[in-house]
């Protein structure tokens, strides 16, 4: 019996046109990831009836989801204008796009952004896994001096989808109706392969049994029927925090810090309570977007504890930007213009005084304003 090794582990992500319908990407879909999960919620509900037993007797299906979650280095493309490999998630979180020619990719937020949506994959020696209509709930920057920058995704999706390694079950000529021995193996959106084809057939339909739909192929009994996706195109070079800096002030000065992270709440969720279905049927807003960070400091009294004292006891905003490398094509910059410090505790002690601060950000304005985070790679 063979067993599933995940060495090669890569993640790959599209953008789709319909909620709920899976995408089959392309190579340059896809990124690098150090970890990638995908948690099916698949309720199973207990029956309340009971007949002369204390037992459980019944369960039922409810609703149908999946969650995800990622983990990435914060790897620019290496050429300015171009995006990073992990793009749609930054464009579906965010919700508008600006491309620069040969200078920048630019995210900034949008007010409703639940007509966006993605399919995600990762494949793994054997196996294939995935969701469809997915959006982004969370997304985490982190950076620090002695360790690689980061970017962190967890989101929800409507549904989960997977493929296994299995054989064909007769003969087909032009046929889109495969057999396979073990249905089980896979699921509706499922990518496959026949014989090493190397080409992708999106398993469209499944019957529940042994029959998969596909698009018109040819195939031989006892074929292999085995997950698919395109060999991988990469870029970039992973950041480290040696190259950078943190300005209070807009760029005029900088500031010096020690590590930092800044996390961006979207407010998006999954609509999964309509009569009918089993699976969510579109994508709803219930919450406020919130965009918090936090940042370490060594004590300077002439440096900056004005900042993390009088500034933050006062309210005074500050305006933030950070630039994680120096390169041309090699910079991911975190903008938030109004963000306000919380007042923190310094403790003391032997050695340097450290202190952590948090703090949040606001629009700009009070109407018609979606300006508290702006992300550039340049």
């Amino acid at each position: 019996m063979a067993k599933q090794y995940g060495e090669e582990q890569v993640g790959y992500v599209v953008a789709e046109s319909t909620l709920g319908v899976a995408v089959v990407p392309a190579a340059t879909d896809a990124h690098r990831c150090s970890s990638f999960d995908i948690t099916p919620n698949y309720d199973r509900h207990e029956v309340p009836e009971t007949r002369n037993t204390r037992s459980l007797q019944e369960r039922v299906a409810g609703r149908k989801s999946a969650n995800f979650a990622i983990e990435l280095v914060n790897r620019p493309s290496g050429t300015a204008g171009t995006p990073p490999d992990y793009h749609d998630y930054l464009r579906q979180a965010f919700g508008t796009y600006t491309n620069n020619a040969s200078t920048s990719d630019v995210y900034t937020l949008l007010k409703d952004p639940s007509a966006l949506f993605l399919s995600g994959y990762r494949l793994l020696e054997g196996i294939l896994e995935g969701y469809r209509g997915g959006v982004v709930q969370n997304v985490t920057f982190a950076w620090g001096g002695d360790q690689f920058g980061t970017v962190s995704i967890a989101g929800k999706a409507v549904d989960m989808l997977w493929a296994g390694t299995d054989a064909a079950n007769g003969t087909g000529s032009s046929a889109t109706s495969l057999i396979v021995d073990k249905g089980g193996m896979y699921s509706q959106y499922a990518i496959i392969e026949i014989a090493g084809a190397a080409s992708a057939l999106q398993v469209t339909a499944h019957d529940g049994s042994n029959t998969l739909t596909i698009a018109s192929s040819s195939w031989s009994d006892g074929d292999a029927i085995t997950p698919y996706l395109p060999s991988p195109t990469l870029a970039g070079s992973p950041l480290y925090g040696t190259v950078g800096s943190l300005s209070l002030d807009g760029g005029s000065s900088t500031i010096a810090h020690i590590s930092g992270s800044m996390s961006m709440e979207t407010g998006m969720d999954t609509h999964d309570r309509e009569f009918g279905s089993a699976v969510p049927t579109g994508i709803v807003l219930p919450q406020r977007r919130g965009v918090t960070f936090n940042l370490s400091f060594v004590i300077e009294d002439d440096g900056n504890y004005e900042t993390l004292r009088g500034k933050a006891a006062n309210g005074t905003a500050q305006n933030i930007q950070l630039n994680i490398g120096t390169t041309g094509g090699q910079i991911c910059r975190i903008e938030m213009p109004k963000a306000e410090l919380d007042l923190p505790a310094i403790s003391g002690g032997a050695g340097l005084v450290e202190c952590s601060i948090s703090g949040t950000a606001m629009t700009s304005a009070t109407t018609a304003k979606e300006d508290e985070l702006t992300l550039t790679y340049l």
